[in-house]
């Protein structure tokens, strides 16, 4: 029974490290948040910080795949791909300023 553990265990770990994104695409869609977050809230710069690690966690954790978020979101506009992030959006920005996020727009 221990040794069944220890290999789900594996695997479940080795599963999640798969899942994340190279870390190039990771740091350009906190790139990307940053400047305006930065512009918007401009003496809350930790705030900023805060909120933009949590809007590409939740990214990286709902779209495992990088480059096919962005043919889903970017190029093809699948709605229920964008409402994804809206979600995401709206959770992270209710969690660090009190409100929805505005809509996103692609």
């Amino acid at each position: 029974m221990k040794i069944m553990r220890c290999v789900l265990l594996a695997v479940l770990l080795a599963g999640a490290a798969q899942a994340e994104w190279a870390k190039k695409d990771y740091s350009a869609e906190y790139d990307v948040c940053l400047p305006p977050c930065d512009h918007n809230h401009p003496k809350e710069h930790d705030k900023c910080v805060s909120y933009c690690a949590c809007v590409t966690d939740g990214m990286q954790t709902h779209f495992t795949n990088h480059d096919q978020m962005t043919r889903e979101v970017v190029q093809r506009k699948i709605r229920d791909q964008i409402a994804s992030l809206q979600k995401i959006a709206n959770s992270c920005n209710l969690k660090h300023w009190g409100s929805a996020a505005h809509r996103l727009r692609f």
